[in-house]
């Protein structure tokens, strides 16, 4: 019995001691500056995940916690002359509690809505791993890990569907590659490869159409659009934006590619390409789409039925610009049964597998997600640009809040709109809403991108630092009075 008390007074001796207090507040200091370090060297997600979202980090904090709550009670009975000192450790205290609040409840995410549309759809910054077969859905996380973790992966079985994950990659960036469907039910169609000559962005562009996937089927290119489709998918003028130029390449079903164009006034013009010219590297195939600007599209390669069979490769080059600062990870899976059959998935993609029994498996690597509570729907995104170019000044979002999601376009239009700006953010039913950025569009930006934040713990880490400031400021008024009033006792 009194070796058990004597342990607890040394663990209390030690609790007050300033020793303690000193050691962790110098731990707390380099651990931060480390973060800092580590921040500006890489990116935020490598600082959370050494530091801020560490488990030992949250340990020092919770020693700090236990130190200031002991020294608080060390000075029982509390006198009036101790209540400054009391202000400045309940302060503290309030805000330790507050952030353990917002770590364990609070929500930080993003949502992304275009002009027209409501969404309550959060994505959050975690990882997960969706996998569906046979009726059966299965959700796992799969947190983000920095590039010197992820060199050491070993790979993940989930022997239940059938698969494996075999590579990860903190940072990655696309090589795209399409080569012909081989395999019977595999997804495919029509691929193109072109430069734009003449591009008013400058150089001569190239990308890739493939219409076995909406993403790749259309592609924005300056003030025209570009896409690939086959004969029997729904033709030019059932679906041409007003004032928009467009270009569209058209597989036949014997193989052949002809194009047809419509210019912003509405011109016409259509014709066949010849694909025997196709690898003439003296004489390229080059299409004039009868635009009054001066674009003209070099056809490079077709494949009639393709496959994608993109790979990923480490990002060599840290993009510039907007929303590129953070790490892209990506995936490469398989299956169990057969190894050799792998497929890269970038974060928001999906791969469709025919396992063993000959069923259907999907397995999607996303960002998990999370609704609120209503509806945010974008009435219009405004942007405004440095005098003479086309660099960004200030943005903002006009947006309505939309309680139930079933609502008629009258009952819509009629709802209250509200503006937020980069300064001016929109607070609803304890969610903060962020103007954060936006999806590049030509000629103006349809989409914008909010950062959504909870923070069930805000009160207390406000209150805490209105007390721990005012008990410092009460502290050095009692001690200088103290200080005054001895002076002509000495004299």
């Amino acid at each position: 019995m009194k070796a058990g008390v004597d342990r607890i007074f040394r663990v209390w001796n030690v609790l007050i001691s300033l020793k303690l207090a000193v050691l962790v507040i110098a731990g707390l200091a380099l651990t931060l500056a480390s973060a800092t370090i580590l921040e500006s060297k890489y990116d935020t997600k490598t600082a959370q995940y050494y530091v801020y979202r560490a488990g030992w980090f949250y340990a020092l904090l919770t020693l700090l916690g236990l130190n200031i709550l002991a020294v608080a009670l060390s000075r029982l009975p509390w006198k009036k002359k101790h209540i400054p000192f009391l202000m400045a450790h309940a302060g503290i205290l309030m805000i330790l509690s507050g952030s353990w609040l917002t770590y364990v409840r609070g929500l930080d995410g993003s949502i992304r809505i275009s002009e027209g549309e409501v969404s309550s759809t959060v994505e959050l910054d975690e990882h997960v791993l969706v996998l569906r077969r046979d009726g059966l859905t299965q959700t796992r996380p799969f947190p983000w890990m920095p590039q010197a973790v992820a060199e050491s992966f070993k790979g993940l079985s989930l022997p239940e569907f059938g698969v494996r994950v075999e590579r990860y990659l903190a940072d990655a960036e696309p090589k795209v590659r399409f080569l012909p469907a081989t395999v019977a039910g595999e997804k495919n169609g029509p691929a193109v490869q072109i430069r734009i000559l003449g591009a008013p962005m400058g150089g001569a562009p190239e990308l890739w159409l493939w219409s076995g996937d909406p993403g790749w089927a259309s592609q924005r290119m300056g003030p025209a659009r570009f896409l690939v489709r086959n004969e029997d998918q729904k033709d030019l003028a059932a679906s041409t934006v007003s004032g928009e130029a467009r270009l569209d390449f058209i597989a036949g079903p014997n193989g052949s590619l002809r194009f047809e164009a419509v210019s912003p006034r509405g011109e016409r013009k259509s014709g066949k390409i010849d694909l025997q010219r196709l690898t003439d590297r003296e004489n390229p195939v080059v299409v004039d789409p009868g635009w009054r600007m001066p674009i003209r599209v070099q056809v490079k390669s077709f494949i009639s039925k393709a496959r994608n069979q993109s790979e990923y490769q480490p990002r060599t080059v840290k993009p510039q610009g907007m929303g590129s600062a953070q790490p892209e990870p990506a995936i490469q899976v398989s299956l169990i049964s057969k190894p050799e059959a792998r497929i890269w998935l970038g974060l928001g993609d999906q791969a469709d597998f025919i396992d063993e029994q000959g069923l259907p498996l999907s397995l999607s690597y996303f960002p998990k997600q999370i609704f609120l509570p209503f509806g945010l729907r974008l009435k219009r995104f405004e942007m405004k640009t440095n005098p003479g170019t086309m660099d960004p000044a200030a943005y903002s979002s006009y947006v309505q809040v939309v309680e139930g999601l079933k609502k008629t376009e009258i009952e819509l239009d009629a709802l209250p709109v509200r503006h937020i700006t980069m300064n001016e953010p929109l607070d609803e039913s304890g969610h903060t809403f962020y103007q954060a950025s936006y999806i590049p569009e030509m000629p103006r930006p349809v989409t914008t991108i909010l950062s959504v934040n909870h923070d069930p713990g805000r009160a207390l880490k406000y209150w805490g630092s209105i007390l721990l400031i005012s008990g410092s400021i009460l502290l050095y008024l009692f001690k200088t009075l103290q200080k005054k009033k001895k002076e002509p006792s000495r004299a």
